[in-house]
């Protein structure tokens, strides 16, 4: 994921977005990892697509700007769950684990 961020920034002009979703670190630690998330990575182990990339969202401004980019806004399991998932009568929920980070280049 850094050398495709990385590979957008080198090419993408300054004030350009980028936006991607991202698992935070907790989901590549057994103890803090959801059930779901578990068999998330085990399932893409089992096709030879390793998950091994995540962000602390925490530290995510600082972890991106050495790839030339600022952060705009990140938003939680629970901020996506509000914003694209509140109502929905079909069971789906947003992805624990999952982020959405929106980035501008410098």
């Amino acid at each position: 994921m850094v050398l495709s961020l990385r590979s957008i920034t080198d090419i993408a002009p300054e004030g350009s977005a980028v936006i991607f979703d991202y698992f935070d670190s907790d989901a590549f630690i057994p103890e803090k990892s959801s059930p779901i998330m578990k068999k998330k990575q085990e399932i893409f182990q089992k096709l030879g697509e390793k998950i091994i990339t995540g962000f602390n969202p925490l530290t995510l401004d600082e972890d991106i700007a050495s790839l030339g980019l600022s952060l705009h806004e990140d938003l939680s399991p629970e901020d996506i769950e509000e914003r694209y998932f509140r109502g929905r009568k079909d069971g789906h929920h947003a992805p624990e684990h999952g982020h959405i980070a929106w980035t501008i280049v410098k």
